[in-house]
C-alpha cells in the first residue's frame, strides 16, 4: 500500500494525511455492484452467489496499478467470514473490509477530504469524467 503523505492545516498543525497524487482510495459495494445482490436476511445465498467477471477485472487493475481497494459492505459483522472467503475463492484482490454500511442507500457524504461518487449501473468499466449537479456547503455564511 502506498504510504500517506503529510499535510498540514492552514495554522501549521498536522492534519490527517493523504494519499500520493493520481492513488484513488476506492470504496466499493459487494451486493449488487461486484456480484449478485443478496440480503443479509438470505445469507446462505452469500456463499455461492455469482460475482461480476468485469468486477473482478476492473478491481483487480485497480488494485494492480497501486490504487486502493477497500470492499464497503451492509453486511453485518458476523458475516465477515463468509465474505472474506468468497471475495478469496474468486480473486478479488483487496486491502480492507468494512462492514455494516448502513442500508437503505441515498447515501450522503460529508467528509473533510474529497469524496468522488460513481453509481454502478450494471458494468465495470474505465471511469469517465462528466460534469454533473452537485450539492455542497453554502459559502456565503
Amino acid at each position: 500500500m502506498e504510504k500517506l503523505n503529510a499535510k498540514r492545516a492552514i495554522d501549521g498543525r498536522l492534519a490527517s494525511p493523504v494519499l500520493p497524487e493520481g492513488v484513488k482510495n476506492y470504496l466499493i459495494d459487494i451486493d449488487g455492484t461486484i456480484c449478485d445482490d443478496v440480503p443479509n436476511e438470505e445469507p446462505e445465498r452469500m456463499k455461492d452467489c455469482a460475482h461480476y467477471p468485469d468486477a473482478l477485472e476492473t478491481c483487480n487493475r485497480w488494485y494492480d496499478e497501486g490504487h486502493i481497494i477497500t470492499f464497503f459492505t451492509s453486511r453485518t459483522e458476523n458475516l465477515r467470514e463468509i465474505t472474506e472467503t468468497w471475495l478469496q475463492s474468486r480473486g478479488f484482490k483487496y486491502h480492507g473490509l468494512l462492514m455494516n454500511k448502513p442500508r437503505g442507500g441515498n447515501y450522503h457524504w460529508i467528509d473533510n477530504h474529497m469524496v468522488k461518487a460513481t453509481r454502478y449501473e450494471g458494468r465495470f468499466t474505465d471511469l469517465v469524467k462528466v460534469t454533473k449537479s452537485i450539492e455542497v456547503f453554502r459559502e456565503d455564511l
